[in-house]
């Protein structure tokens, strides 16, 4: 990509952030707008102070929410919308935190050592986004001991980061599940697979039979599952939520193999009871392997049909190869500067809207594996998703994009892949800059506009919905779309932070502009369905531990092709310690997050005896769990209660 086509992909991504930022600075102060850019406010009945009469200051630009959003804190976050919100919040701070410093890093000493020569002059091809990589370094110059030890400085640094995220992520889970210990699902397990009461024919008395025999004195009472298939026919299913006395009482049930056919009385904690998906705890245990080979065919299957616009894209983003292939896109040339935007700019547009469809597939197929909660089924479609791009868009832009007139030399010599795909990691550079510009620029200021909910909005009030009264359109969060996405980010940051160093700067944008965005979002647009006290965050862990190693991968490649192979296998040592404190963390802090502990589930008993609220709690526990089969019907009312507007007459 010549260096015009980055600027050009600059230009646009910059100018209709600004447009848009100011758009949407404008829209949030019109008081018909508060139904989408307050919908958590007004669903909580919170009074939104805005301007309702009608003078010029309305309608001039108001960026203080951005200084608002940098002194909200994440005590504030986790008070409104939990700790999972936090998690979201921590990866935008550790992008910060991590590329801030590789950042000045970068710029100061990789940059000018990939420019200029040995002979400290500038670089032949000053002129090529090329001068600005490790491309630029000739083979075997003791110049890359200066990336070499640059890369020893990040990887110590993120495994930092990495440990003490961690560590505080794991101490606010367990502070929240000692402050919100009133929930029912610290006192309920899960049971599945109950079998069948030879004497009455039913599961309802061999799950009370059972546990009051093994767990006499700490059992409570249990509530089966029912399914309504028609009014006169109420089907039990072998699965019922158990409740006990005390959390630790709980804990042990659920951790515990409770009988000596391990595929009978499976338990587990159970999910809160508005994250329980009711219709897949009707899926038999038995079938569950079924249903997720199922999702991982389908899974695959779709990856690869998605692998055809990629390589499209790709064939745009290298206008030279598309010329030998379609000729008739010469006459792109004949206008100044469009070929440009069509190399530029075009490419990243057209990828970030083929992928923005994609977390809505992922989510249904996590649903059809079998899911038994909301949380289970977003952080499974959350892992596929990550694993999408990291194929899709990462792995395949650089085949499709650097190697696709090589591959014949790859089929014919596999022994050079290796050294082809490190080659084409340095090339891609200017292609995954105009990515970052794309998602980060556009696609945040996109996410604050809403604009397809003002669209919908103005066409509802001007047809079907005039003169009705309006509701705040309310939506979840969808961490599978947000998480994986911004990991990617992460993941081409650090694989390119050594290597490529000019495209630090843009993920630092990135970062902040993602920050403001989304503690705007969660603070004013989404609602809370379920919180899982930071479950999410193992995963954001994970995602960016793959990230290091593949920088690291990535660099003994690159010293390889570079004939410096004392730096190659001075790395080995570097990737040995990175895996291995991968396994640490693994013993230290996931157990905790996949299971309570006895001791953190004793505590809180004895705090809830001590404050007499014990036997409260378990009792709410017993009736929270109803089947919904088996719940009133609630009629609305024929008139709000509300006498007061929810939007005041008060600017912001």
């Amino acid at each position: 990509m010549k260096p015009e086509s980055l600027f050009a992909s600059a230009a646009i991504n910059i100018g209709l952030a600004m447009v848009v930022l100011t758009l949407f600075s404008v829209l949030r102060k019109q008081p018909p707008n508060a139904f989408i850019y307050f919908a958590r406010c007004l669903s909580q009945h919170h009074h939104v102070h805005l301007d309702r009469s009608f003078t010029l200051l309305r309608f001039i630009p108001s960026f203080s929410w951005i200084t608002r959003a940098f002194r909200v804190s994440e005590d504030e976050i986790i008070d409104t919308t939990g700790l999972d919100a936090v998690v979201i919040i921590r990866l935008f701070k550790f992008g910060i935190k991590f590329f801030v410093p590789c950042s000045v890093l970068g710029l100061v000493i990789l940059l000018p050592v990939n420019y200029y020569t040995s002979q400290d002059v500038p670089s032949e091809n000053s002129h090529s986004m090329d001068s600005y990589t490790i491309s630029n370094i000739s083979r075997g110059s003791d110049r890359l001991w200066v990336h070499f030890t640059c890369l020893w400085l990040i990887s110590v640094y993120g495994l930092y980061l990495l440990y003490k995220e961690y560590n505080d992520i794991l101490l606010l889970r367990t502070q929240q599940i000692r402050k919100f210990r009133h929930r029912p699902d610290q006192f309920t397990v899960l049971v599945r697979e109950i079998p069948l009461c030879d004497d009455h024919k039913a599961r309802g008395c061999c799950v009370d039979h059972f546990f009051s025999k093994h767990y006499q004195d700490t059992y409570q009472s249990y509530q089966m599952l029912y399914h309504l298939k028609d009014f006169e026919d109420l089907l039990e299913f072998p699965v019922a939520f158990v409740t006990f006395k005390s959390r630790c009482a709980a804990a042990l049930a659920a951790q515990s193999q409770q009988h000596s056919n391990p595929l009978l009385w499976i338990t587990e904690m159970a999910p809160e009871p508005r994250d329980v998906l009711w219709e897949n705890l009707l899926i038999p245990c038995r079938y569950l392997l079924l249903h997720k080979i199922g999702v991982y065919i389908a899974a695959s299957l779709f990856t690869i049909f998605f692998a055809i616009p990629v390589t499209a894209v790709q064939g745009i983003a290298k206008f030279d190869n598309l010329k030998k292939w379609f000729p008739p896109a010469m006459a792109i040339e004949l206008i100044p500067g469009l070929s440009s935007v069509v190399t530029g700019y075009l490419p990243s547009a057209i990828l970030n809207g083929f992928i923005y469809v994609v977390p809505f597939g992922m989510l249904a197929m996590a649903k059809l594996a079998g899911c038994i909660s909301r949380s289970k089924q977003e952080i499974k479609a959350c892992n596929m998703f990550f694993y999408f791009l990291v194929g899709n868009v990462f792995f395949l832009s650089l085949l499709s994009g650097s190697l696709l007139d090589e591959i014949g030399k790859s089929v014919t010599h596999p022994k050079d892949f290796p050294g082809h795909l490190a080659s084409a990691v340095s090339a891609q550079a200017d292609f995954f800059m105009t990515y970052i510009l794309t998602t980060g620029l556009s696609g945040f200021s996109l996410e604050i506009l809403q604009s397809g909910l003002l669209i919908w909005d103005l066409v509802k009030s001007h047809t079907f919905g005039h003169g009705k009264k309006k509701e705040p359109y309310l939506y979840s969060l969808h961490y599978c779309r947000v998480i994986p996405m911004v990991s990617l980010a992460v993941l081409i940051g650090m694989i390119y932070a050594v290597v490529a160093p000019l495209l630090l700067p843009f993920l630092i944008v990135y970062f902040f502009l993602g920050y403001v965005v989304y503690i705007n979002q969660i603070q004013n647009v989404y609602e809370t369905v379920y919180e899982t006290w930071g479950k999410y965050w193992p995963y954001v862990h994970h995602y960016i531990l793959i990230a290091i190693v593949l920088m690291q991968i990535t660099m003994i490649g690159l010293f390889g092709l570079k004939r410096k192979p004392a730096a190659s296998f001075a790395t080995i040592p570097l990737l040995l310690l990175t895996l291995m404190f991968n396994e640490y963390c693994k013993m230290r802090f996931l157990p905790t997050f996949d299971h309570c502990s006895i001791e953190d589930a004793k505590e809180s008993d004895e705090l809830d005896k001590k404050s007499g609220l014990m036997e409260t709690n378990f009792e709410n526990a017993i009736n929270a769990y109803c089947p919904p089969c088996l719940r009133p019907v609630n009629f609305p009312a024929p008139g709000s209660s509300s006498t007061q507007p929810l939007i005041s007459s008060i600017l912001v």
